[in-house]
């Protein structure tokens, strides 16, 4: 079973969440299409993984995050 957790924080630092998961999600979208391509427009850094496909899976995994906190702060207003 999936354990949640409620954190309180001021909204700047949520933000500021949002804005590293952000910086995480586009450097593992860079790593899929260097792995895809052998050359990424979006910079030169790249994380290691086995293939293009466990890459898009990481970046998935971090636009979710967003998502949801993103969501979270919308059913808050």
């Amino acid at each position: 079973m999936e354990k949640f957790v409620t954190l309180r924080l001021p909204l700047i630092d949520v933000f500021q969440i949002i804005d590293g998961l952000t910086e995480r999600m586009i450097i593992w979208k860079t790593t899929e299409r260097y792995l895809e391509g052998g050359y990424s427009h979006f910079g030169d850094v790249t994380e290691e993984c086995s293939d293009s496909e466990e890459a898009r899976f990481i970046a998935e995994h971090y636009e979710n995050i967003i998502d949801l906190i993103k969501m979270q702060l919308d059913n808050q207003k």
